[in-house]
Order: C-alpha cells, then sequence, then structure tokens
C-alpha cells in the first residue's frame, strides 16, 4: 500500500471519530413534580325521618312504618380511616303540655330496616360496606353502616331504609306517641 493513502485512510479515519465526538445527539430533560394533596372532611347529609303512618286499634299485634329520606355520606378526608352510621333513639312516649311523659311503648319496640347504598362515581365499591339493621329504642342502637380501613372513601347515597314500630295489643295506649331519633356519623371502622 502506498504511504500517501495509508495516511490518508489513518486521517480519515481520526477526522472521522473527532466528528463523531461532536455530533449533535438526541437531548433529553428530566425534572421533578409533586403535588399536594390536603384531606377533606367527613360529613353526612341530615337525612330526614317522616312520622309513622296512623294506627287504629284493632286488638291484634299491627305495626306503623316512617319512612327516611334519602340522604348522603361523603368521605373526603383521603385517609382510608373508615366511618360509621349509627342510628339510635328514645322510646315512643306520650308527653303531656309541659313535657312530662305520659306513658311510653316498652323498650326494643322500634327497628331500622337495612339501606340500599350507592357509590358515586370514582368512591369506593359500594359492596364493601357493611349495612346493618335492628332494634333502635334501646342503650345501643344499630350500626347502620360500616366502612372499614380503606372502603367508604368518596360520596354514598343512602336510600331505602325505614322505621317500624311493633304495636302489642298490650302495650299500646291510644294517644300521639314521639321520640327522637338521633343519626351519627363516627370516625372509623
Amino acid at each position: 500500500m502506498n504511504k500517501f493513502v495509508k495516511k490518508f485512510a489513518v486521517g480519515t479515519l481520526a477526522v472521522g471519530l473527532a466528528a463523531g465526538a461532536f455530533a449533535p445527539s438526541a437531548l433529553a430533560a428530566t425534572d421533578d413534580v409533586g403535588s399536594t394533596i390536603t384531606g377533606g372532611d367527613l360529613s353526612l347529609t341530615a337525612p330526614v325521618i317522616n312520622d309513622f303512618n296512623a294506627v287504629t286499634l284493632d286488638g291484634k299485634i299491627q305495626s306503623a312504618t316512617a319512612t327516611i329520606d334519602p340522604f348522603s355520606v361523603v368521605d373526603a378526608r383521603g385517609s382510608g380511616a373508615g366511618w360509621n352510621v349509627m342510628v339510635s333513639a328514645g322510646q315512643l312516649s306520650q308527653v303531656d303540655s309541659t313535657g312530662n311523659v305520659i306513658y311510653s311503648l316498652p323498650g326494643n319496640s322500634m327497628t331500622i330496616s337495612s339501606p340500599t347504598v350507592t357509590a358515586q362515581a370514582g368512591a369506593s365499591a359500594a359492596e364493601g360496606l357493611i349495612k346493618g339493621s335492628g332494634t333502635i329504642d334501646n342503650t345501643t342502637g344499630v350500626k347502620l353502616i360500616s366502612a372499614g380501613t380503606d372502603q367508604g372513601m368518596g360520596t354514598y347515597d343512602i336510600s331505602n331504609s325505614a322505621l317500624d314500630i311493633n304495636l302489642q295489643p298490650k302495650d299500646a295506649k291510644a294517644g300521639t306517641y314521639t321520640s327522637t331519633v338521633t343519626v351519627n356519623l363516627t370516625t372509623g371502622p
């Protein structure tokens, strides 16, 4: 091989390597991004509990029903801590004009039925919630709905629940009865 060709080949190779070292390459950039997410509140829209239907005593066991209008529970805390809807009531009683109790139906006469729970878009599945029913005019009441850990996050519509009273002829006296029903939303499973 001729000296000139060798020098040219070696020189071309050296220039090619040097040019490759300075050739533009694909540019990349990275940056960290973040967001602060602040938890909201745990809330309950106050349920409206309608009056019981009127009853005419007939000497047999009877019942009366009071409907509960739909209401909502919202867990926007973002903690997954769970929650409970507790329902309790005082005894159904006749009260005179000064507020004194004249007569009361026996305790454990009033029950609440299990509700329908519907999860709104983006909420945890409603199937993960535990629904209850039972007697509410006693010292403990009923855990109507319970959301365990990492359940119940979002908004839930509660419907189709009702109160019933069992009227035994031996206990029911004619008159107007009232009771205070309390619905509490508490934290925790």
